[in-house]
């Protein structure tokens, strides 16, 4: 213990203070004592000390990264002693230390978690201190995390505000889901050539991988959920070159002490862009899927691919259905069990996990799982509200607790819509919040929830939103508006980060509001755009001339590492705002359109108004996905009821008419790759509107244009065929 301090005898605690008092008066310290507690700063051109003896190699590469923050902030390279004696007298520093190491130590770090830390400023006699410790090196990270993220860089130089932390997260273990899909290719469907390649993660060099992993660190998880699919080989161009992807990302993520989950589509081996004609999922009669020897085969070489990386992972799950192919749940069960023994035949600790999505009733799901040997296993629950009825979720958690069981959550759509169906830029930091409390308040009440990850999906635009997820999953008492605004101000500083902040509030306002019941775009409750329209546009006229004029400032540095400059994130924005400008437009026509309707207006000029007002909100550069932009989709729909309602008939334009054909044509070309024989395509067939969730007239409008222009062929009474087939053949 130190003669004269200890960070475990702090103004917090009177027993402490009555233990040195003595020690403190004859030193003549008591004034500075008793005001132990004040901001730090550290002028600009001179070096910010940190004690410090690393250990582990994590704890070094937490220390380098606060050295080259002060560092760059200071204008002069921090510097680094292992004794506060070796601290020039006067000077401040910032002492790091775990628990248990040392006389900083703090005793109240909690033993429970590997990420508990302390944060505290400190006043001794001859200097300001900030005294970090976390109970192992990851706790030690998340203080430093936190110290630089409330670092204020103002005169002096840096300044560390008065800091009184005590933390452990809510959630042992956040993870970030990295979504399967990529940016050009469309569900499998068709390509968009002018998406922003920016998103697409999977063109990333190491070092933006690198950098993308350890953002997403900073924004408090604790791991990556990473995604073994189909779709991703498709997206590649072989198995072999996604998993070379990767594990760009393990890498990255184990250098960074984080866990590493893989999730993999474990009876789905084909579609989605994806063909490979050697695949058999249908056994023969008097066989089932496992006993079937060519289906046996299938699954067995697909898993030997997933096995590929299990070495590299601490977590399996295993998603059997939606996708999948598999109708007898005792296949379900063999299979499961194969994989399983698969992983734990190359890495004995990986642990199966198996979620709930689309298995029908969960907790009859899980008892059977358990039934069949299944009892060590990370059961997951699905976030979306309205799934679960009242009581539902009560349910399952008490049918957990009573058989031991651990439960998780996997979050899907939450943070964001899946980027094959109708992706955008969402800012969902009020929805999470609202409903992370509902959850720690009610069913994790009744039984624990360890487990939680979150879907990322459209990547770079929604950084936001996952930047809110990953702090509300370790205190989801924080307040979601402080929480955007520290983002934005982490990233673009006090002089840009209001400019950020507001267009970040009108898209939560425009495309989420306060809720789930808002935000998801197939309830009744849903809602694009806010109740009045102008003020909508008033508000993306502001956002656009701001982000448009906005220069970066040079002299701040950012508090968040970023596999792009700020100012990519600002180029990627515009193009969401310009949408919602486009859609407050239309809305304020369609407004008086449907007025005018009210007062008599003839149908002629309803049909010729309403055609007049019809411009699509156009895609941009931004990530759509088979049903395209929200406000586009919305769009239509208002205009289509409005027609039906007056008795119109509407006429697209003709740009968007092709445009519809040729991403209907692609689908067809697609699916033309999966047979050598002239794929007979019906023209009643739900896929030529249900793929892109269109009515079906629309559908049959579109592919009667395919006709018109003799790109489709007619082979039967109702059937046609690609005119030029061959080119699309498979082998």
């Amino acid at each position: 213990m130190s003669l004269f301090f200890s960070p475990s005898f702090a103004c917090s605690s009177p027993v402490g203070f009555r233990s040195v008092r003595s020690v403190l008066v004859a030193l003549g310290s008591l004034a500075a004592f008793l005001g132990c507690e004040a901001a730090v700063e550290f002028p600009s051109r001179a070096p910010a000390y940190l004690v410090t003896s690393p250990v582990s190699d994590l704890e070094t590469r937490v220390v380098t990264q606060l050295a080259d923050y002060a560092g760059r902030v200071l204008g002069v390279p921090a510097r680094r002693v292992a004794r506060l004696e070796d601290v020039p007298a006067g000077a401040p520093a910032i002492v790091l230390t775990l628990a248990r190491r040392g006389p900083w130590a703090d005793a109240r770090v909690a033993a429970d978690s590997p990420e508990a830390f302390s944060l505290e400023t400190r006043r001794i006699p001859g200097r300001d201190l900030v005294v970090a410790t976390g109970r192992t090196d990851r706790g030690l990270k998340r203080a430093v995390q936190r110290l630089v993220m409330r670092s204020e860089q103002r005169a002096p130089g840096l300044v560390i505000p008065d800091l009184a932390l005590v933390e452990r997260p809510w959630i042992p273990r956040r993870e970030w889901t990295l979504c399967a899909w990529s940016p050009e290719l469309v569900r499998g469907l068709f390509h968009n050539p002018q998406a922003d390649k920016r998103m697409n993660v999977w063109l990333y060099s190491d070092r933006q991988v690198a950098a993308y992993v350890e953002m997403f660190d900073w924004f408090g998880f604790s791991g990556s959920q990473l995604m073994d699919t189909v779709a991703n080989y498709a997206a590649v161009g072989s198995a072999e070159a996604y998993h070379g992807r990767l594990r760009m990302f393990t890498r990255a993520l184990r250098e960074n002490g984080q866990d590493i989950t893989l999730w993999v589509w474990a009876s789905q081996f084909n579609d989605f862009g994806w063909v490979d004609r050697t695949v058999v999922t249908t056994p023969q009669p008097g066989k089932t899927a496992f006993t079937d020897p060519a289906v046996r085969a299938t699954f067995e070489r697909y898993y030997d691919g997933y096995a590929e990386l299990a070495a590299d992972v601490d977590l399996l799950i295993a998603h059997f259905y939606d996708p999948g192919t598999l109708k007898d749940r005792a296949d379900v069960f063999n299979y499961m069990g194969l994989l399983r023994d698969k992983f734990r035949a190359k890495n004995p600790k990986v642990k199966l996990g198996v979620d709930f999505w689309y298995a029908d009733q969960e907790v009859g799901y899980m008892q059977q799982l358990v039934e069949h040997g299944f009892k060590d296993v990370l059961f997951l629950e699905n976030t979306m509200p309205h799934t679960y009825p009242p009581g539902r979720r009560e349910e399952l958690h008490e049918a957990a607790k009573a058989r031991g069981l651990e439960i998780g959550v996997w979050g899907w759509h939450t943070a964001e819509i899946e980027s094959d169906q109708m992706p955008t830029m969402h800012v969902n930091a009020q929805l999470l919040s609202k409903f992370y409390r509902e959850m720690k308040a009610g069913v994790n009440k009744i039984h624990p929830i360890t487990y939680w990850s979150e879907m990322e999906a459209c990547h770079l635009i929604n950084i936001f939103t996952m930047y809110c997820a990953g702090q509300l999953l370790w205190n989801p008492d924080r307040d979601p508006d402080e929480l955007l605004r520290e983002v934005a101000e982490g990233i673009w500083g006090p002089r840009n980060g209001a400019a950020v902040l507001a267009a970040l509030q009108l898209i939560q306002d425009t495309r989420t509001g306060p809720s789930w019941d808002t935000y998801w775009w197939s309830l009744p409750t849903h809602r694009l755009g806010t109740a009045d329209p102008a003020d909508d546009r008033r508000r993306a006229d502001e956002a656009i001339a701001s982000l448009e004029a906005m220069e970066t400032d040079a002299s701040y540095v950012p508090k968040l590492p970023l596999p792009f400059p700020p100012a990519t994130f600002v180029e990627l924005m515009l193009p969401h705002l310009r949408q919602l400008r486009a859609f407050a437009d239309f809305r304020i026509q369609f407004s008086a359109l449907t007025s005018d309707a009210a007062k008599g207006l003839s149908k002629e000029e309803l049909r010729v108004r309403a055609n007049a007002i019809w411009k699509p909100i156009p895609d941009y550069s931004t990530w759509i996905g088979a049903f395209g932009p929200p406000e586009a989709m919305t769009q239509e729909k208002m205009l289509m009821t409005f027609a039906k309602e007056h008795g119109l008939v509407l006429t697209p334009p003709d740009w968007m008419r092709w445009r519809d054909a040729h991403r209907q044509l692609q689908s067809l070309q697609e699916r033309q790759r999966a047979v050598n024989t002239p794929l007979q395509v019906d023209i009643n067939a739900r896929h030529l509107s249900r793929d892109f969730f269109w009515s079906v007239e629309k559908g049959r409008d579109r592919f009667q244009l395919l006709i018109d222009q003799g790109l489709v062929v007619k082979t039967g009474a109702t059937t046609y065929q690609l005119a030029n087939w061959e080119n699309y053949r498979g082998r």
